[in-house]
């Protein structure tokens, strides 16, 4: 409607007979038709409204977090105090 407005006035009042409801096109006629024609129905829905009821719950706190200080080792050989283990003994046959 702009465009067609637009040919035969200036813009801005292409614009506003476009949307001031005063020049409606045929399609708005179509509209309006189609409203009027409406029919509403005064029924109420077959399926009755269902209320949800929120009931409260129980909240679990989790314990706070507890730092753990590691004891600091020194893994050492002079510390373990052992000798590496022997190797197997090997066998005659292999």
């Amino acid at each position: 409607m702009i465009v067609d407005y637009s040919k035969r006035a200036p813009l801005r009042q292409a614009i506003t007979q476009t949307f001031n409801g005063l020049h409606p096109c045929s399609i708005c006629h179509l509209v309006n038709k189609g409203t009027n024609s409406e029919k509403k129905s005064d029924l109420q829905p077959v399926t009755p409204k269902i209320d949800i009821i929120c009931t409260k719950r129980a909240i679990t706190l989790l314990p706070p977090f507890v730092h753990f200080k590691y004891l600091a080792g020194d893994f050492s050989f002079s510390e373990i105090g052992d000798s590496p283990p022997v190797p197997p003994p090997r066998s005659l046959l292999s």
